[in-house]
């Protein structure tokens, strides 16, 4: 599913117009982008699960090619865990 096609889907079930809908989502990201990875805390929303910042440590690696080793640099990332209902949803 596409954005604009949430963005339809979810005016239609709430009755807020598409550029209201579009404005929350919007919102809603740049919320959980600016607490996640600014602010280093997390987002919990109870009925689909927890976005938070991930470090990955730095270490080092091997280049296939030349089979040299390598310093591979601490990275960032954004981690998602769905709930136990989303997982069990899932695998069924």
């Amino acid at each position: 599913m596409k954005k604009y096609e949430l963005v339809a889907v979810v005016a239609k079930k709430t009755g807020l117009t598409q550029t209201q809908v579009d404005e929350v989502i919007n919102a809603t990201c740049e919320t959980i982008v600016e607490t996640c990875v600014e602010k280093g805390g997390e987002v919990n929303l109870p009925t689909l699960g927890k976005f938070r910042q991930k470090s990955n440590p730095a270490r080092d690696g091997i280049n296939p090619l030349t089979k040299e080793k390598i310093k591979i640099k601490e990275t960032h990332t954004l981690k998602f865990t769905p709930t136990a209902t989303i997982k069990k949803t899932i695998n069924d």
